[in-house]
């Protein structure tokens, strides 16, 4: 399929072939017929992708960031933070209708066929959570519903400004969102000014202006502000027309430089409206599919979508003298340039090609045969940050041992960009593809880890090699049904990105601890502080950042201990203010089998200017302090000497071991015991936090 972006340091958008997306748990995949341009957002978008990367470093705290970084990682860290967000397009536009075409798990008010409105980007196809889509009525034009997502924005800003039948209402800008604004406003009874330097924008309303000179306005209720401006103008113009008590609403970019003694004597209210409504930029509402109660939330981004398109649908509001012109999708990268024109359009609608049966059909490009039989051939599901920085520069590096046929993600934008950036012919291009293809020897499975365990399934009846980014799961019920698919594989192969244990530093401190083996290790993570809605943190997607990442020092644990985990308490603060348990500050507390002991303390508010990682192995007399699998001193009696290692934190070796088993060269380093009993030691310590008690982990 084609989809309209923009790429770093090119100022023309352009059309980029990239697979059709696969719907996930709760997702809807549509069949784009119309998308409108909404000219002030895009081209901003569009700007700041063509910002240079010095203009970037200039923010004191990016330069802070990167020079910490490079102190403490090296160059190579600094490069692969900043890799990604150089390379990836940014897709443009928000505002579309379509028809459904595929359904996602768990997907019960919309089926295929059904004609609906989304947020989803200028593109053939587009893949939405259902939250963010909401059916058309019969009767009703697919051009004037294509506008619902931007309508919703005009709507929210009026809700927040409480203006109702009567009320006296100014609206400052006249693009596409100021229009849509003074005709809601209309809609509702109230009195609409409309202001605007372009005269080409007052479309012969006798209630628009090109400012407010001359104009004599009292009992202004209401500023809604949906300007774009570098100047401070129209702060200013609301703060001088607004009446006491009234209320000022900016939806446009502007600067906020406001007068405090204006505000004070008129004791005015200034609200900045956020996009569609409540649930914006929510995980749990966008992502997970949960809605707000109606009873405490009236109006979420969704039932503004609703409430858009019944206005549409009862002819209450009419759009069609809006849209300047008509473009098919195929021009749509020139549409841009218009806007720099004297005559700047109002608004530009997209046309997608129709067909009546629409089907989908992922292209395929042949490889020639590869000589080399040898090679492992591979597939890789995922294409984020973990993918493009660490993964793919080893496969890279390991190009004699293993060809890599074919990246997926569930978008498709993000595994083309890695497939061009890295030169890899996409042959298999999605999901079911990498699966189903005979010649696919190994799956990488990289994704989000609330989907491992199912993928890590369908991969081994499949009859294919796993090699599954930690966690193997985020929930116990999931590792029985990961059992039963190894019991019911002719020749089940599955290995875990559990890296830290091949790291040369762990490797020497092994052969150490063959004859006289430690009994107590302590580990501690300093990592930094994350969003609290990043998706690691969000329970259903990402399992939180014990199952995500501490779990490595149970294994490295397990591995330097030769002993499986027996039970696992865990604990942390408490935030006395929400009275929620501060899950990024965490201690563990293992014993193994063996009579072994391991102490593992996850912190995010330490100085960042320790370690990442520091582990202390003691026993028999003997410790061993390693800072970031480089630096590591051991003693041992009265000897206490220090070693330097370069090579990482095993990650080569991982996947060098990982290709080696796969053709037979080795055993799995990892049993199933081990993955097992260090998934559900993860599994419990980050479901039982704070329960003030061992967990048997096979009791």
């Amino acid at each position: 399929m084609k989809q309209l972006v923009v790429e770093r340091n090119n100022p023309d958008p352009i059309l980029w072939d990239t697979p059709i997306p696969q719907p996930g748990l709760g997702e809807v995949l549509i069949k784009n017929h119309y998308s409108v341009v909404s000219s002030g957002t895009e081209l901003a978008t569009i700007d700041s992708a063509n910002r240079s990367v010095g203009e970037k470093l200039q923010d004191s705290s990016n330069i802070t960031k990167g020079l910490e970084l490079l102190e403490k990682e090296g160059a190579g860290a600094v490069w692969n933070a900043v890799f990604p967000k150089i390379l990836l397009p940014i897709q443009l536009g928000y505002s579309s209708s379509g028809e459904v075409v595929q359904v996602g798990q768990g997907v019960k008010d919309f089926h295929v066929g059904d004609k609906v409105i989304s947020n989803g980007n200028h593109a053939e196809y587009v893949l939405v959570n259902e939250n963010l889509c909401t059916r058309i009525p019969d009767d009703t034009s697919m051009k004037e519903a294509a506008f619902t997502v931007i309508g919703s924005i005009a709507l929210h800003s009026l809700r927040l400004s409480e203006t109702s039948l009567g009320s006296k209402v100014v609206v400052i800008g006249l693009g596409i969102v100021g229009q849509l604004v003074s005709r809601l406003a209309e809609a509702q009874g109230s009195e609409v000014i409309g202001i605007d330097p372009d005269s080409s924008r007052h479309l012969n309303n006798k209630n628009f202006y090109e400012s407010v000179e001359g104009l004599e306005l009292e009992n202004v209720d209401s500023v809604i502000i949906t300007a774009a401006s570098s100047s401070n103008e129209p702060i200013e113009v609301a703060t001088k027309i607004a009446r006491n008590k009234a209320k000022i609403v900016v939806v446009g970019d502007i600067p906020l430089n406001i007068s405090r003694n204006e505000f004070y004597y008129k004791e005015l209210e200034l609200v900045v409206s956020k996009s569609y409504g409540p649930g914006r930029y929510d995980k749990q509402y966008e992502v997970l599919g949960k809605d707000y109660p109606i009873e405490y939330v009236r109006w979420t981004e969704n039932r503004n979508f609703e409430a858009f398109i019944k206005l549409l649908s009862l002819n209450q509001i009419q759009l069609t003298d809006l849209i300047t012109e008509e473009v098919g999708f195929s021009d749509s990268p020139n549409v841009y340039k218009k806007f720099d024109e004297d005559k700047k359009p109002l608004s530009i609608l997209l046309r997608y090609e129709v067909k009546t049966d629409p089907k989908i059909e992922f292209e395929r490009v042949e490889l020639e045969p590869d000589p080399n039989v040898g090679k492992v051939k591979v597939g890789l599901i995922g294409a984020g940050n973990f993918t493009s920085t660490t993964i793919l520069p080893v496969l890279k590096e390991l190009k004699k041992e293993c060809q890599i046929l074919g990246i997926a993600s569930s978008g498709g934008l993000s595994s083309e960009l890695l497939a061009k950036s890295f030169k890899v012919k996409n042959k298999y291009q999605t999901e079911s593809e990498i699966l189903e293809a005979e010649e696919i020897d190994a799956v990488f499975i990289l994704t989000q880890h609330f989907n491992h365990a199912e993928l890590v399934i369908k991969a081994l009846e499949a009859d294919k090699a796993v090699y599954v980014e930690k966690p193997l799961a985020i929930e116990a019920s999931s590792i029985t049904e990961i059992e039963e698919a190894i019991y019911n594989s002719d020749n089940p192969k599955i290995f875990l990105g559990f890296n830290r244990r091949f790291a040369s530093a762990t490797e020497f401190v092994k052969t150490k601890l063959n004859n006289l083996p430690a009994n107590s290790i302590n580990f501690r993570f300093s990592v930094p502080p994350l969003d609290k809605d990043h998706w690691t943190n969000v329970e259903e997607i990402g399992g939180g950042r014990i199952v995500g990442e501490a779990i490595h020092a149970i294994d490295l644990a397990s591995y330097l201990f030769d002993s499986l985990p027996q039970s696992i308490s865990s604990s942390s603060p408490i935030d006395k203010e929400n009275n929620k348990a501060l899950d990024n500050q965490v201690f563990l507390n293992i014993n193994f089998a063996n009579g072994s002991h391991a102490a593992i303390q996850y912190f995010s508010e330490t100085n960042q200017a320790l370690a990442k990682e520091r582990v202390e192995i003691h026993g028999n007399g003997n410790s061993y302090i390693i800072e970031d699998f480089q630096l590591l001193r051991y003693l041992e009696g009265s000897l206490d000497k220090s070693k330097i290692f370069n090579e990482g934190k095993g990650h080569k070796e991982s996947v060098t071991k990982f290709l080696s088993y796969v053709r037979d060269e080795i055993p799995n380093p990892f049993t199933w015991l081990e993955l097992k009993s260090t998934s559900l030691a993860g599994i419990y310590a980050q479901k039982y936090l704070n329960s003030g008690k061992q967990h048997g982990i096979f009791s």
